[in-house]
């Protein structure tokens, strides 16, 4: 939450929130997450402590330290297997042969 434009969320279909209190630390930004909502945007709360955003989102996630780091590289698993190996792309394998 701290690099992008709020009002973008807006415009998302699914928002994850990672051991931010956006209630107490973006106030005036939260709205956003609120509207996208109620337009069917999914938010998820990853965070120890259930939070006052927390009582807000579909799913909350209670990650304790150190245990971020291997669910995000879960998903980059879950991305990279469906999406590139099990479907095989040909722009994505022309990039995989040209830059790495």
């Amino acid at each position: 939450t701290d690099v992008c434009e709020s009002a973008d969320w807006y415009n998302s279909k699914f928002i994850v929130s990672m051991a931010a209190n956006m209630n107490m630390t973006r106030t005036p930004d939260v709205h956003f997450i609120a509207e996208a909502r109620t337009e069917g945007t999914k938010f998820v709360v990853l965070s120890p402590d259930f939070s006052q955003i927390a009582k807000y989102c579909d799913e909350w996630i209670p990650l304790q330290a150190g245990q971020d780091t291997a669910l995000w590289m879960a998903a980059n698993h879950v991305i990279l297997k469906e999406y590139y190996i099990d479907r095989q792309v040909p722009y994505f394998i022309d990039y995989v042969k040209r830059y790495t």
